[in-house]
């Protein structure tokens, strides 16, 4: 093999390296391209749902606070969590909830010593398109619960922004992402 077709093989060897290379590049971009389109939000509403009106809560329980805190509480899930925009009146569906029970019972203990307790909550929740005047989700007695330890100090309020902070995760689960 003389010298000019060894350098010949050389030159085809690092084409076909510079062919794959650029191969490879125009893959990458390509798969880039089609990722940045799709873009994730999380919900599977119906597109022509954009605004919620979320109705005070109605507490059929006897802490006169806690359907105010539910209330603010669903309000702020929403703005945080979907693309659903909440508005005072109107609104392309709204949610209506009322706050059926609350219960506070020891959850565990240590002989005689109560060391956490239990926070239930359980509500009615109705969320309707308004557009289509459509029921898309109904839950007569939806749970929450949370604990809290006296134990680390922990007070009752504490246990019940758990309770609250659980019920407002799971409606909003079964509102904008799981009916």
């Amino acid at each position: 093999m003389n010298y000019f077709s060894h350098v010949k093989n050389i030159f085809d060897r690092t084409d076909n390296i510079m062919r794959y290379y650029r191969m490879s590049v125009g893959i990458l971009v390509g798969l880039f391209v089609l990722c940045s389109c799709y873009t994730f939000t999380g919900t599977t509403l119906p597109s022509h749902l954009k605004t919620i009106r979320v109705d005070p809560v109605v507490n059929q329980t006897l802490d006169p606070i806690l359907a105010e805190k539910l209330t603010q509480a669903i309000i702020n899930g929403f703005q945080l969590k979907s693309n659903l925009r909440p508005v005072n009146d109107g609104g392309h569906c709204k949610l209506i909830t009322t706050l059926k029970k609350y219960t506070h019972e020891v959850y565990n203990t240590s002989g005689s010593d109560v060391i956490d307790y239990r926070i239930d909550l359980v509500a009615h929740v109705q969320f309707v398109d308004l557009k289509k005047d459509k029921v898309l989700f109904e839950e007569e007695n939806l749970p929450g619960f949370g604990v809290y330890s006296v134990e680390k100090g922990e007070t009752e309020m504490q246990g019940q922004q758990a309770a609250i902070e659980n019920l407002v995760s799971i409606i909003l689960d079964n509102t904008i992402s799981g009916w």
